[in-house]
């Protein structure tokens, strides 16, 4: 792939302020937040959509669900500095913001919607977690027909293997999927 295809889109996942907390567990050795920024840009440079998702619940804790029955401790709560993009990879004027309350950010979201609308068919992604958010959006992506690149050293997992297995894992989709920072700023239009 030399070009960016037509119709493409950066999806930007949960890169908040929480991405530093102790609330849930993260890798050491990640390259994330120092290739986001530079992938971003670039998507901004091409002219081509930035959408930023991010996880957000409810200071009452009344959407978390499940989610708290594993390790992860409360996060990403509203009306708390966790709410807000981290300042390094923050949306500009005119990029795309969605909230969403569980890991999938097509899950009781209108991100299917949006990219309907705007007539997306691949998506690249980057942010955290790999194993999770990312990878759980990937899965929605492939069973929503939409194409699909994770950018793997602009992606942060939980552990080093766990983020090792999700690549693996979302590569088994659709091959090609895992692509890398270098590779994606030397794509035009």
């Amino acid at each position: 792939m030399n070009k960016i295809p037509e119709h493409s889109a950066l999806i930007v996942v949960d890169i908040q302020n929480d991405v530093e907390s102790d609330a849930i567990p993260v890798m050491e050795g990640g390259t994330c937040m120092l290739n986001s920024p530079k992938v971003i840009k670039h998507f901004r440079e091409l002219g081509l959509p930035v959408i930023q998702i991010r996880e957000l619940h409810r200071a009452d804790l009344s959407d978390f669900g499940r989610e708290l029955d594993g390790v992860e401790k409360i996060h990403c709560l509203e009306g708390t500095p966790a709410e807000e993009f981290h300042p390094l990879t923050a949306p500009i004027e005119g990029e795309y913001i969605i909230t969403k309350r569980r890991y999938s950010g097509f899950f009781a979201t209108d991100l299917d919607l949006l990219l309907r609308c705007l007539g997306v068919k691949r998506l690249f992604l980057i942010g955290g977690m790999t194993d999770i958010c990312v990878r759980f959006t990937a899965v929605d992506a492939h069973q929503h027909d939409y194409h699909f690149h994770v950018i793997s050293d602009s992606v942060i997992g939980t552990s080093r293997q766990a983020h090792d297995m999700a690549l693996k894992n979302m590569e088994y989709l659709q091959t090609g999927a895992n692509i890398t920072t270098e590779q994606v700023l030397a794509l035009s239009l």
